[in-house]
């Protein structure tokens, strides 16, 4: 799942030495990973608000690749990798931020089971944790196809 990335620009930055380079790369890693968090945290809001669903800034796998897809083309037209590199690095900071959702099938619900672990002092009963991320997997599967069908309709 990925929430839908604006290209209209790409601004190409010159570093002056390897070190300025890493500075800029983290600091260009840290603006692309803050932006998703708070598309996120805006898109959970306003679904939890009931102001819609948005299923127009989310895409899946289908979504990805059409977006890929017009990168790519405008990006060789113009003879500009940047864009390129620009939408791999937002794909990949996109999935740290999901990745990082405490839901339970993720890695991030993983780390609530951990926590919760070390605040009641004993392991989580295995079956309940497997009853928790059966139900959440079933959901995120639910989302995934939701998502598809809306990748399919733009």
């Amino acid at each position: 799942v990925m929430l839908s990335p604006n290209y209209i620009r790409t601004d190409k930055v010159q570093a002056e030495s390897f070190p300025d380079a890493v500075v800029k790369a983290s600091k260009a890693t840290s603006d692309i990973t803050s932006s998703t968090a708070r598309s996120l945290l805006t898109l959970l809001g306003n679904v939890f608000m009931g102001k819609g669903t948005g299923s127009q800034s989310v895409s899946g796998p289908i979504g990805l690749i059409k977006q890929g897809s017009d990168v790519v083309s405008s990006a060789a037209s113009g003879r500009d990798i940047a864009a390129v590199v620009g939408f791999a690095a937002a794909i990949s900071c996109n999935l740290a931020v999901v990745n990082s959702l405490p839901l339970p099938a993720l890695d991030g619900g993983q780390l609530v089971f951990v926590l919760a672990e070390g605040l009641i002092g004993k392991k989580v009963d295995q079956k309940r944790q497997e009853e928790i991320n059966a139900l959440a997997l079933f959901l995120l599967l639910a989302f995934s196809l939701n998502t598809a069908v809306g990748d399919v309709g733009r």
